[in-house]
């Protein structure tokens, strides 16, 4: 389990980054990106922030890589709650690497009313952390 966390954190890192560079010096969550906007109820309440274009196919292909290992095994529920558990934690680790990596933004905003798309917080942290790292947690520990 120790590889499958430093694995996701290698990756996240680097994902980061890139996102860094795709995004520039901006306010994050694609806000400056060329990319339509779905503004709802709905999604509101689901990630706190408008979907994006950038993140909805960022999202997909993401989804799509994590079930590569598919291709080489037969599908069990368990592996498909360890990978999807895996799938959530990345997020929650991207996301704050995102801050921790980025010299422009830095960890020093991550704080409530610091960053425009993370609006609901509890203990410190976004409530999607906590909603995404429990979902992620369960599924992995279902998956063992």
């Amino acid at each position: 389990m120790i590889k499958i966390i430093l694995y996701l954190i290698l990756l996240a890192s680097i994902h980061a980054k890139l996102e860094q560079m795709i995004e520039g010096k901006t306010e994050g969550w694609a806000s400056n990106l060329p990319c339509w906007k779905v503004e709802n109820k709905i999604i509101k309440f689901l990630f706190g922030k408008s979907l994006t274009g950038y993140h909805y196919w960022l999202f997909t292909m993401f989804l799509l890589l994590f079930h590569s290992p598919l291709l080489f095994i037969n599908w069990t529920f368990k592996i498909e709650s360890l990978i999807l558990g895996c799938y959530f934690l990345y997020w929650v680790c991207e996301d704050y690497l995102w801050f921790l990596e980025n010299f422009y933004y830095g960890i020093r905003n991550f704080k409530k009313g610091r960053i425009s798309w993370h609006v609901r917080w509890w203990l410190k942290l976004p409530v999607s952390y906590w909603i995404l790292g429990s979902i992620g947690t369960t599924l992995i520990l279902l998956g063992r």
